[in-house]
């Protein structure tokens, strides 16, 4: 039996299962009006399993059509959004799918857990973190459309913004049809409130400000009651922002722009991640002493290598015929997991919007109540997103920028050569074969729709025109002993510590521009990233991948300027403010 103390889940209850389709499941997560969350091992690692009630199914026939489309949409997420999809089955009765789990707090539980609102600085972080996840949803056109305390998670790494997937396949169901507004009206934005036109980024800027505000305060700045008094606020009245003023006067004026009733009139995500920086550098620990203690247990949780439990599986009703299941977030699981029904992924537009008279039904992160959120919202806890929170800044597409060093990465095919050192890296260049990152479509060569493409830069030691070295290496840490490795995964991999012998201990280089590397894991073509919680990831241009190497032989994130750190006693491997200790050096070999 799996010990659960510090992972925010309950042990199962007699009437729980035991295992959802190929994952078997230890603990409780929540339960509420769509369905209920389980603590699953999914590949070795731990997974937020949801799986929907009977009922909510039985009540639309058409329900399993859309929640079908939005599983391909939360596949399609960036990491640095939510947490990603690792297994799902569409045609199960009851549906169900799982995301990673991530050790975190809802901003609900953490104002509790601090026993009163956020200080400023917390409240600044809070602000670039959100926005920065927002700022890549709407870069691909989509919209959350459900920002409140309770989807968004507090981790030791920043925030990550959580259930995406299942508001509008349930928007649309019987029972919205029907004229029934459903969910939290207090974060709500005037053109929800009034259906006077379909959702935009900008609701979630709406709610953004109004979670701000309540994380200033321990109240929403229009009421917190379910009924019509808060809509009428929300389109007719001005917030309250007193809590927020007294902070600090210059939150309260970005706050209140994310509040104008106007919906052009509200800065975009992008904006208030350059605004929010201007408060920064953000070093740990983020958050406050009380929350971060919550938050290092959870962290602690995580760090165990999860046991398996000995569950037989369960007979399971087969596939319909032609009905495609949730996309799995690893190709070679597939062929490994031996499903009685196949897994065929399905692409779709991705825009995700809402008409204003109707809010979804949604799964909630990690809670088993809905303490102060507002009305009788069906909820269910989920987890969030690896995730969170981003730790780069979004220039004005949204996407997150370059690094502050000022460097970028070449297009892919580019023809050009750019000399890259790396001091106290003697011996080991920059690995620069067109062995792609790998997508949907596998593995691809540069400019393959497959996935991204090493560059075609030459880098390495020395001068300009020396050949680099192509060979694989090792990162022993020279505290623990133990070597760096990552989980077998092109999309999402768990970074821990291991033997330096095993397979997935190996690592290369390649080149991004002088002196700065993607490190790239040699089992997986998967990069070591930190955007959020560290992790590998499929290769592409994130500052958030994009590392150097700096004296006594650390090697140092670009766009945080810190250092990669075995932590002890936690275990954990993240990134830290750079302190010359040995958990931070790293020996290649």
């Amino acid at each position: 039996m799996i010990e659960l103390g510090g992972s925010g889940a309950e042990p199962l209850e007699d009437e729980d299962p035991r295992r959802i389709g190929p994952i078997p499941l230890v603990g409780r997560l929540g339960a509420g009006g769509m369905g209920r969350v389980y603590l699953g091992v999914h590949e070795g690692r731990y997974a937020a399993v949801k799986q929907l009630l009977p009922s909510v199914v039985a009540e639309d026939k058409d329900f399993l059509r859309r929640f079908g489309h939005e599983l391909d949409n939360l596949a399609r997420l960036p990491e640095e959004a939510t947490a990603p999809l690792l297994a799902g089955d569409r045609t199960a009765r009851p549906p169900w799918f799982a995301t990673a789990y991530v050790p975190g707090l809802t901003l609900r539980e953490a104002l509790e857990a601090h026993e009163g609102p956020l200080p400023a600085a917390a409240l600044w972080l809070l602000l670039r973190e959100a926005a920065s996840g927002l700022a890549a949803v709407h870069a691909l056109d989509m919209v959350h459309r459900d920002i409140k305390p309770s989807n968004v998670m507090l981790t030791l790494d920043g925030v990550t913004l959580i259930d995406f997937g299942v508001a509008r396949a349930a928007e649309q169901s019987q029972l919205t049809r029907t004229g029934m507004v459903v969910g939290t009206p207090a974060y709500m934005s005037p053109e929800q409130a009034s259906g006077a036109r379909k959702s935009t980024g900008a609701v979630d800027i709406f709610a953004l400000g109004s979670v701000l505000a309540y994380a200033a305060s321990g109240r929403p700045p229009f009421g917190d009651e379910s009924g019509h008094g808060v809509l009428y606020r929300i389109v007719h009245e001005e917030p309250d922002l007193d809590a927020v003023r007294a902070l600090d006067p210059e939150l309260a004026d970005v706050v209140a722009a994310c509040l104008d009733k106007d919906y052009e009139g509200r800065p975009t995500a992008a904006e208030l991640v350059e605004l929010a920086e201007r408060h920064g550098p953000f070093t740990p620990p983020l958050w406050p002493k009380a929350i971060t203690g919550v938050l290092t247990e959870r962290a602690a949780f995580t760090g165990r290598t999860p046991t398996v439990p000995d569950v037989p599986e369960e007979p399971g009703e087969p596939a319909k015929p032609g009905e495609p299941q949730a996309p799995e977030a690893s190709g070679p699981a597939r062929e490994k997991r031996g499903r009685r029904t196949r897994v065929i992924p399905v692409i779709i537009p991705v825009v995700v919007v809402a008409t204003g008279t109707t809010l979804a039904f949604t799964l909630l992160p990690y809670t088993f109540d809905t303490g102060n959120e507002a009305g009788p919202t069906p909820s269910v806890s989920v987890t969030a997103p690896a995730t969170v929170p981003p730790s780069g800044t979004a220039g004005a597409s949204g996407k997150p920028s370059p690094s502050p060093s000022g460097s970028s990465s070449k297009e892919p095919g580019s023809e050009s050569r750019e000399p890259a050192t790396a001091p106290g890296a003697e011996g080991a260049g920059a690995d620069t074969d067109d062995a792609g990152a790998k997508g949907d479509g596998g593995a691809g060569t540069s400019g393959d729709s497959g996935g991204s493409g090493g560059d075609d830069s030459s880098s390495g030691t020395g001068t300009a025109t020396e050949a680099p070295s192509t060979g694989g290496f090792t990162l022993r840490n020279a505290s623990s002993g133990q070597c760096l490795t990552a989980s077998d995964s092109s999309a999402y991999g768990n970074i821990s510590m291991g033997s330096c012998t095993a397979a997935t201990a190996g690592w290369n280089l390649r080149g991004v521009s002088s002196g700065t590397y993607r490190v790239v894991h040699t089992a997986s073509g998967s990069c070591l990233t930190r955007y959020g919680a560290l992790h590998s990831a499929s290769c592409g241009a994130q500052s958030g991948q994009e590392w150097r190497f700096g004296s006594g032989g650390t090697l140092i994130l670009t766009n945080t300027g810190q250092c990669l750190d075995h932590a002890r006693p936690s275990g954990m491997v993240m990134t830290r403010t750079c302190d010359g200790s040995a958990g931070q050096r790293w020996i290649r070999s």
